[in-house]
């Protein structure tokens, strides 16, 4: 047997790759390429997104046996194959389309198409566990679909009532500038002291009569029929009030008094589905407690709770407090360029987490006037810092409170599991430990100092088993 003078290494085993399915998901199901490896052949399969053809779609899948699945995008077009794969109780992962895109272009050189997105996100998923890194993008956690379609439904409708009083001001204020001023309390000659736009007896009002012209022909009666009967304290002076101002009108065109109409209707409307809404979230966060520990701050009301709780999905996604607030936008990140390093503001995070978290600092200072969060508040104002960066960072502290009090609501038996989950299985950036571009790193560190300290020394001493001199 012939000598060997040369060093003589152990390597480990390499680990086996196994077979993945892409799923690139449309409006009307989705597209799944089977890629193994080390062949360029996939198997190209379409499902639709009814109920027969994800049950195809999931006997297909279990038929695969232990293969990767991973899904183009989440919780948009993706979501009725999600809604299958966690009922059958399949592990998958979902990737941002841009970095599906970018291993595409980078990597394949192919042009976009159904099937192509479907084989790039496979073969994208067998890179990232071929690195060891597939597990930083696995769907662990899923949101409450129906608080989260309430709450979102919510902010939008009050975005559209706030558009529709706007405009409807502006046609008052084409129509009669002393009716403007007075319903804004603005009037010098008028006893009105607020804003009545919105009262109930004003657009009832403007609904029935929106040609005000013909105010001035109204009784006191007639007025107080019109805007319904409401029994409220000080409708007599009020009426007065509108009789007086009626008496400046002038003629309107139907155009205005159309448009007066619309608007007004549109906002009796609005105001009435919110109420609904906000109905059925205080029904089905009754036993929530999560919304429940929230509400206990004094200026928390039940729709910036179950704003913040749909959004966090989990707080069991996030390794600490640091990765919950660059999730809300609350914090800077890193920016290195040479030499030069600075935090600049973070362009990508939850806006909708930050707006919730923004108007709960903004009500915790004003009804807890003598809290030390209020006086930090008010003591940076006076420093010279605008109202909305001061209410920023009161945000960023009340983002490390309430990611204490959520972490004690989970249950103590699973606090051994956490530990393991916390480091990350979740798809999009909420968990800020795996990162695609520079856009998306976290000015925090990933896990906490003692845990990375243990993994330095662990993957120390594994690189010097790897090889052996003899």
């Amino acid at each position: 047997m012939p000598e060997w003078d040369g060093p003589i290494f152990f390597c480990e085993e390499k680990m086996m790759l196994r077979d993945a399915i892409g799923i690139d998901p449309d409006s009307k199901g989705c597209q799944c390429a089977l890629v193994k490896p080390g062949e360029c052949q996939t198997q190209q399969r379409g499902y639709l997104a009814i109920e027969e053809g994800m049950e195809r779609f999931i006997r297909w899948v279990k038929k695969q046996g232990d293969v990767i699945v991973a899904i183009e995008g989440s919780n948009g077009l993706s979501k009725p194959m999600e809604k299958a794969l966690r009922s059958a109780g399949i592990v998958f992962y979902s990737f941002k389309p841009s970095d599906v895109d970018k291993f595409r272009k980078a990597v394949l050189g192919q042009n976009k198409n159904n099937k192509k997105d479907a084989e790039s996100t496979a073969r994208y998923a067998m890179a990232l566990e071929a690195q060891g890194k597939l597990e930083n993008w696995r769907m662990v956690w899923s949101p409450d679909e129906e608080l989260q379609s309430l709450t979102r439904s919510y902010a939008q409708r009050t975005k559209e009532s706030t558009r529709e009083v706007n405009r409807l001001w502006k046609l008052l204020r084409a129509a009669s500038v002393d009716l403007y001023l007075a319903l804004g309390g603005d009037h010098p000659d008028i006893d009105i002291t607020e804003n009545l736009l919105q009262h109930e007896g004003i657009l009832a009002l403007l609904a029935a009569k929106p040609d005000i012209y013909e105010w001035k022909t109204l009784s006191e009666t007639d007025f107080l029929a019109v805007m319904g009967d409401y029994n409220y304290k000080g409708h007599d002076k009020l009426i007065r009030e509108l009789k007086k101002v009626s008496r400046s009108f002038k003629p309107i065109s139907q155009t205005i008094s159309l448009m007066i109409k619309n608007s007004t209707e549109q906002i009796v409307l609005l105001k009435k589905q919110l109420t609904e809404i906000k109905r059925m979230i205080e029904k089905l966060t009754k036993d929530n407690k999560a919304v429940k520990t929230l509400v206990r701050y004094k200026g928390i009301g039940i729709m910036t709770a179950s704003t913040l709780i749909s959004e966090i999905v989990d707080i069991r996604r996030f390794v600490k407090e640091d990765n919950l607030a660059s999730y809300a936008g609350l914090c800077k990140r890193e920016y290195k360029t040479g030499n030069n390093e600075k935090e600049v503001p973070n362009c990508f995070f939850n806006r909708r987490l930050k707006n919730a978290f923004m108007t709960a600092a903004r009500n915790y200072v004003l009804f807890n006037p003598d809290s030390h969060l209020a006086g930090y508040y008010r003591n940076l104002v006076k420093s010279g810092m605008k109202q909305t960066e001061a209410r920023k960072r009161v945000a960023r502290a009340l983002v490390r409170v309430f990611f204490r009090d959520l972490y004690s609501l989970v249950e103590p038996d699973n606090s051994d599991n956490i530990k393991d989950e916390k480091r990350g299985k979740e798809s999009d950036m909420a968990n800020g430990l795996s990162r695609s571009d520079k856009d998306h790193s976290n000015i925090s560190l990933s896990f906490p100092i003692e845990n990375n300290t243990k993994e330095y020394g662990k993957i120390k001493v594994e690189k010097t088993k790897k090889a052996v001199l003899l």
